[in-house]
């Protein structure tokens, strides 16, 4: 018996889920020294990070993905490529 394929992520239905869901779109992310925040990753992670810019780079959507900025994660450092964010409930 064959198994299914798994279905591909998709991350333009992540951000619409997302942005139903209640979280921001990378237009209005907060700058260097706004604090940190969570972020929707590309490949469909959710992480704590900050801008490290003070002024927002974001690229534009194309077939790859939706439009995406440059973050850092606060647990590794590592950049990211976040699609949508929120404030952390605190």
């Amino acid at each position: 018996m064959k198994h299914s394929s798994p279905t591909r992520r998709d991350p333009h239905e992540m951000l619409r889920q997302a942005l139903t869901e209640g979280w921001e779109t990378v237009e209005s992310m907060p700058l260097k020294g706004e604090g940190t925040f969570l972020v929707l990753t590309l490949s469909g992670l959710v992480r704590l990070a900050r801008n490290r810019s003070d002024t927002r780079r974001e690229r534009r959507g194309d077939a790859y993905g939706p439009a995406r900025a440059p973050v850092i994660a606060e647990e590794s450092g590592n950049y990211l490529a976040a699609i949508a964010w929120k404030w952390p409930d605190r």
